[in-house]
């Protein structure tokens, strides 16, 4: 093969994978499945990624780098794009958040560090958002971070059911992401405390330091 080629390969198993797993879970996917699914000999996934851990990793820093080009033009300094044709424009939107709500389900390590990939990820996009003009600055953006990535599990959870009360059967069908995002952007532009005494009396009050940023992931290790 070529180097080319190579790379091709790769490719084509890795995204065979995500829309394997996005349907199937990675507990219930073996490489040989995920081989069939490109169409490639089972040889070739080990000889590429090295093994079924090195093809989740693989799959894992694609997701992430297509939510970080994703949430980069939504969050930077600009308009917005068009939400009644933005599914239609970005048909990988589709596998990519059946992958992640996967992902997530399977609880245990799986979850855990997909969490704390999308945590940095968001962390990093609220920064950027923030020196676009488009976001204002959290005294913890870590913190910050967490609790989006929290909020947005939920839509990867639950997302059949946010959907069917939301009148849709799809999260990603047109009229319901409409429906979705602008009551997400609402949310998030027009606050629902607008009383401050709540954050003030937080604020007189002792909290602990949290942790620094990492601790989570060793004391896991």
């Amino acid at each position: 093969m070529s180097s080319n080629d190579d790379r091709t390969t790769a490719a084509r198993i890795r995204d065979a994978a995500v829309g394997y797993v996005g349907e199937h879970g990675w507990d219930r996917t073996t490489s040989r499945q995920i081989a069939a699914e490109a169409g490639v000999p089972v040889g070739l996934v080990n000889y590429h990624f090295g093994s079924k851990d090195g093809l989740r990793q693989a799959c894992d820093d694609w997701v992430i780098a297509q939510l970080a080009e994703d949430k980069g033009l939504i969050l930077g300094a600009g308009p917005l794009p068009r939400m009644d044709t933005y599914i239609d424009d970005h048909p990988e939107l589709r596998p990519i958040t059946e992958y992640i709500a996967q992902c997530m389900r399977s609880g245990g390590q799986v979850a855990e560090h997909f969490f704390e990939r999308m945590v940095e990820l968001t962390r990093d996009m609220m920064a950027l958002a923030a020196d676009g003009g488009t976001f204002r600055r959290y005294d913890d953006p870590y913190a910050a971070a967490v609790i989006l990535v929290a909020y947005g599990a939920g839509a990867s959870l639950f997302g059949d059911t946010i959907a069917r009360l939301l009148g849709g059967t799809n999260l990603l069908d047109t009229d319901t992401y409409n429906r979705y995002v602008r009551t997400t952007v609402e949310d998030y532009t027009h606050p629902l405390i607008i009383d401050e005494r709540y954050l003030d009396a937080l604020d007189t009050q002792d909290v602990p330091p949290a942790p620094a940023e990492g601790d989570f992931r060793k004391e896991n290790q």
